[in-house]
């Protein structure tokens, strides 16, 4: 146990060590060290439930930053006490313990979304996880290293696993249907299932039948207009939620535009909309929409960071505006303005 404590405390003198060196690093080179942000959900589980481990990197000047997540694998707890239960002559009970077989935790999936734009770095690497064994555990550490190779430490977050059944009680089941004496019941109840699904096929032919030629498609604005009501931006900025704001609004008017000119702009960076703008729009759609459009872009990619976060007077003017460019682009797009 001493052992395996002097481990741990080896391991955090070590991260911190790295931590200050990196920020070091990042001052002399004039760049800003990255921010870090960690977290899982949920923080408290049971074994084999699955969990969503998120870490968001951001920052200016990191263009060179190197991110390598985990495998897709199961991982096993280190065992530290090996050479101290042979010594013991424990080695056998140890080799008998049927918990060596199962792992400590499995990574099920890794996604990477990078949205970095020019200077500005914007990462976030989403893992789905989950622990087979009870406990508190610290999750797995992204491996970050900088333009000089040195590895960037983060607060790891821990998550609470607990057993299912602890006490190893059986669970009641219930006893097979009998069906003695119920032959009829039987009958009927399998003709009742034969003449709802021959009901619900005419059904389904006469409703095909007159519904056809007449699909209804809903203009895009129409979406856009109920998705910002239902957003309610104007609330999440008197709230200060500025972070929430920006990538909501962000989002909705990304897919307006995608949906509006059929490219998916929701996957872009902003710089990517910007050039498929230039190539798509004609020149009085370029001339009056396009630089308001890049403007909201702009901000809304700025506004991630705290020190960039405009007012709240700014963010509501800019709410209104939002609205108003995308009901004026849907007038001029019935007026003649081309779809992609």
């Amino acid at each position: 146990m001493n052992h395996r404590i002097r481990k741990d405390i080896c391991i955090i003198v070590l991260n911190i060590f790295s931590a200050l060196f990196s920020i070091m690093s990042y001052a002399n080179d004039g760049m800003e060290a990255p921010r870090i942000k960690a977290m899982i959900k949920p923080v408290k589980a049971t074994v084999g439930s699955l969990l969503e481990y998120r870490i968001n990197i951001a920052g200016k000047g990191l263009s060179a930053l190197n991110v390598v997540p985990s495998e897709n694998r199961e991982y096993y707890p280190e065992i530290n006490n090996t050479n101290d239960a042979i010594k013991a002559g424990n080695n056998d009970e140890h080799e008998s313990d049927p918990f060596r077989f199962v792992p400590l935790y499995m990574i099920h999936s890794i996604k990477k979304n990078d949205r970095s734009d020019g200077s500005i770095t914007d990462i976030a690497i989403t893992m789905q996880i989950s622990y087979y064994r009870p406990g508190t555990w610290a999750l797995p550490e992204i491996e970050i290293k900088g333009s000089d190779g040195i590895r960037i430490g983060y607060k790891v977050p821990s998550v609470e696993i607990s057993a299912v059944n602890v006490e190893g009680q059986l669970q009641e089941i219930e006893p097979p249907l009998d069906l003695k004496g119920n032959y009829w019941r039987l009958v009927f109840l399998l003709l009742g299932v034969v003449a709802v699904a021959v009901a619900a096929f005419f059904a389904w032919r006469y409703i095909s039948t007159h519904r056809e030629g007449r699909g209804v498609t809903i203009p895009p604005i129409e979406i856009f207009l109920k998705e910002i009501e239902q957003f309610n931006g104007s609330r999440l900025i008197d709230e200060g939620r500025i972070e929430e704001f920006v990538f909501g609004i962000s989002m909705i008017f990304r897919k307006y535009l995608s949906l509006q000119f059929h490219f998916d702009a929701v996957e872009m960076t902003t710089y990517e909309i910007e050039r498929k703008i230039a190539k798509i729009f004609p020149k009085y759609a370029r001339e009056r929409y396009g630089g308001e459009i890049m403007e909201n872009l702009n901000l809304w990619d700025l506004s991630k960071f705290a020190e960039f976060a405009p007012s709240r007077e700014i963010l509501h003017a800019n709410l209104n505006r939002t609205v108003d460019l995308g009901k004026n682009i849907s007038g001029d797009l019935n007026n003649g303005l081309p779809r992609v």
